[in-house]
């Protein structure tokens, strides 16, 4: 299926599955785990699944707004009293004007809180938030300080107001360790991982599964692919400390096809996988109805590119394709009924509880901004591509 783009070194290896009507009707691996040592691709290798994360915790805050442990409503302020008086970026340069209201649970799910990621911001604005935040996946900040740390930061907009792509679900993963007064490895383990027997799923991949990992593929400064030090913009460390506390509930674990298998079940279950609860039919339906008003669909951009417009809403954690596109596959496959949300560094997904059917792909292909503006990098979409047209037939 990418055997031409292997060839080419645009892609390094890949796995996928496609699981329709109760059973894998596919489970393929290809191209290399390892560039140097031209180790083949396997199906039980550990990627990175960066954004693929920010599902899982949402799913954790829906049990929790189950347990009554909170409301969608609630406004954050109620665990968080340093979010009581925001400020939001106004229409000129260095001036500010008061949010109007509150944030709330709702706005983190739906990514309409206001806060957004350091690298969609420009010049103080993002500068700030790197040196008040850290790394998006590893972070020396402690968790105290990347809370006040947020809450200084002036919002992008108005709660409620705009989808704004960034740092909601890391504070809900907070938020959710909070109520729970554990780790937010701790309380995923608990109640999805553990009851779902996803034993691959991690912030710290142990020691004795880290040879399983797939090393950082990424591109060097002439396009070549090559194994990476780091990933882009440094947003996570070579080798996390075990004594790291933050926790990224956006884009910080790491999985296999075979374990985001089973939480994708969730969405084709309505909440019920291999008769284990997780959520009720209610809850699962909410989080994969659109939430976005026509307007905010309209004007939502990722990395300057609309995300949304007709065929594409957003729901709590999930993109759902509200209509059929006949060659969508971003952020999840156009066939209606289908949600998932990508990750940035080659994973994406679908589920889609209209057709019983469920698609993972798993890479790492790694670029930075500046990469992608030259088009390094692409070939990644093309490759999505492929596997979502091969998913419809």
């Amino acid at each position: 299926m990418f055997e031409n783009l292997i060839a080419q070194k645009k892609i390094g290896g890949v796995n996928t599955l496609i699981w329709k009507n109760g059973q894998v009707f596919s489970r393929e691996s290809y191209g290399y785990k390892d560039l140097e040592t031209k180790a083949p691709m396997t199906g039980d290798v550990i990627f990175r699944i960066s954004s693929m994360t920010k599902p899982i915790t949402s799913v954790l805050a829906l049990m929790l707004y189950e347990e009554g442990k909170l409301d969608l409503y609630d406004a954050i302020t109620k665990w968080f009293p340093q979010f009581q008086n925001m400020k939001v970026v106004g229409t000129h340069y260095g001036e500010y004007e008061s949010a109007t209201r509150p944030i709330t649970i709702f706005d983190l799910l739906t990514h309409s809180a206001g806060f957004t990621y350091s690298e969609f911001q420009q010049g103080a604005y993002r500068d700030a938030y790197v040196a008040t935040l850290g790394g998006d996946i590893d972070s020396m900040v402690s968790n105290d300080d990347w809370i006040n740390g947020l809450a200084s930061l002036p919002l992008a907009s108005q709660p409620g107001s705009v989808f704004n792509y960034g740092r909601s679900t890391d504070l809900l993963g907070m938020l959710i360790a909070k109520i729970e007064a554990k780790t937010l490895y701790e309380v995923m383990q608990e109640k999805i991982f553990t009851p779902l027997g996803m034993s691959d799923t991690f912030f710290d991949v142990p020691t004795d599964k880290k040879h399983r990992c797939a090393p950082n593929f990424g591109f060097d400064n002439n396009g070549q692919l090559v194994h990476l030090n780091t990933v882009p913009l440094n947003m996570a460390m070579t080798d996390r400390p075990k004594d790291l506390a933050y926790q990224s509930g956006g884009q910080g674990l790491w999985s296999t096809m075979g374990d985001y298998l089973q939480f994708a079940k969730i969405f084709i279950g309505h909440g019920s996988v291999d008769k284990v609860q997780i959520l009720k039919q209610e809850t699962t339906d909410l989080m994969c109805t659109n939430h976005l008003t026509p307007e905010q669909r309209a004007n939502s951009y990722l990395m300057g590119n609309p995300i949304f417009k007709l065929d594409y809403g957003f729901g709590l954690g999930v993109a759902v394709a509200m209509q059929d596109a006949k060659y969508g596959s971003m952020p999840c496959l156009g066939i209606k009924g289908a949600v998932g949300w990508p990750g940035a560094y080659g994973g994406w997904w679908f589920a889609n509880p209209m057709t019983q059917h469920i698609g993972i792909f798993l890479t790492h292909s790694m670029t930075e901004p500046n990469q992608l503006a030259q088009g390094i990098g692409f070939e990644l979409y093309e490759a999505i591509d492929i596997f979502a047209s091969y998913c419809r037939d």
